[in-house]
């Protein structure tokens, strides 16, 4: 069952990744594309798009990878007292 988090946190990571790039592809996107109705039809392309790559990024993971996370092997905590 370790698997399935393991598999479940790359998921995540992949959705985090894509997302923030398709969300900055829109960005640039909105300053390039004055007419609104154009960038409204882009937008949801690029929306389509990226949620189509998650979502197959997924599908693949689940069907095919065994996922191990190895997490580092340092954690440094720091105490601050007042």
């Amino acid at each position: 069952m370790a698997m399935d988090k393991h598999k479940d946190k790359l998921n995540r990571y992949v959705k985090e990744q894509v997302t923030d790039m398709f969300e900055k592809i829109l960005d640039y996107s909105e300053i390039v594309v004055y007419n609104q109705d154009q960038y409204k039809k882009l937008r949801s392309k690029i929306l389509r798009c990226g949620n189509d790559c998650v979502r197959k990024i997924s599908k693949e993971v689940e069907m095919y990878y065994d996922v191990k996370y190895d997490p580092c092997s340092e954690t440094v905590v720091e105490i601050i007292k007042e």
